[in-house]
């Protein structure tokens, strides 16, 4: 990272779509304490074949049970994927793949959420003209593109 700087840098500004998602999963490996959520297991295409523990949605509008009017409710403890996650990371990420890989994910229907890749769009311009875009490391999120664009999407 850039000295003290890191994607936080970047602001939201009051955005919530990545709260929204359906795949806001605990991960106990990177120090999120499952007795402190309320969760369910769920599919992913990040994990094929195995059902892992992800925040709960609220039955009425789909989105995390934690989101509130004014924002995260569990903020100060929010998991692990959460603390990393920058939708603005996702869309360079994007630019770093063949546009068939990219069609590929796409056609998949259950990795890319439109409204985050739009969002990141606006996000990764801000960090540029910020002089963050170096913060943005992409490696990780590159590698999961990639095997998720070679593997058959299960059903």
């Amino acid at each position: 990272m850039d000295g003290d700087r890191d994607q936080n840098a970047i602001p939201c500004d009051g955005c919530i779509e990545c709260c929204k998602s359906e795949q806001v999963i605990l991960r106990p490996e990177a120090g999120d304490d499952l007795s402190t959520f309320d969760f369910e297991y769920i599919e992913s295409a990040l994990y094929p074949g195995r059902k892992v523990p992800a925040l709960k949605r609220d039955p009425q509008t789909g989105n995390c049970v934690y989101l509130m009017a004014d924002g995260c409710a569990i903020h100060g403890r929010a998991p692990a994927i959460c603390r990393r996650f920058h939708c603005a990371r996702t869309f360079k990420a994007l630019g770093r793949l063949s546009r068939a890989q990219r069609d590929r994910l796409w056609a998949r229907g259950d990795v890319l959420e439109e409204a985050i890749v739009e969002r990141g769009r606006d996000r990764h311009r801000l960090a540029k003209a910020l002089g963050l875009d170096n913060v943005l490391d992409t490696d990780m999120q590159v590698a999961a593109f990639e095997a998720l664009a070679a593997a058959p999407r299960r059903r």
